[in-house]
């Protein structure tokens, strides 16, 4: 009699997983913007606290939370 294939990941580790990989978009879309509009002029919005700060932190922390998905083991 055969033995089912047993898989590596479990339905915890897809969803800490899917949830790291929407805080990585969401990081990317706090990251956008801030250009000027006819490219000559300087727009001081490129160094506001949300893309400088905020948008980094929240990009490492969900590459963090894909590693934690990977080697999570119940």
């Amino acid at each position: 009699m055969k033995q089912q294939p047993k898989f590596i990941f479990n339905t915890r580790n897809y969803i800490i997983f899917i949830s790291s990989i929407i805080l990585i978009v969401v990081g990317f879309i706090l990251m956008t913007g801030g250009g000027s509009i006819d490219n000559v002029q300087f727009n001081p919005e490129i160094f506001s606290l949300r893309r400088i700060t905020i948008a980094p932190i929240t990009i490492i922390a969900g590459y963090i939370g894909i590693i934690i998905s990977i080697f999570y083991n119940d």
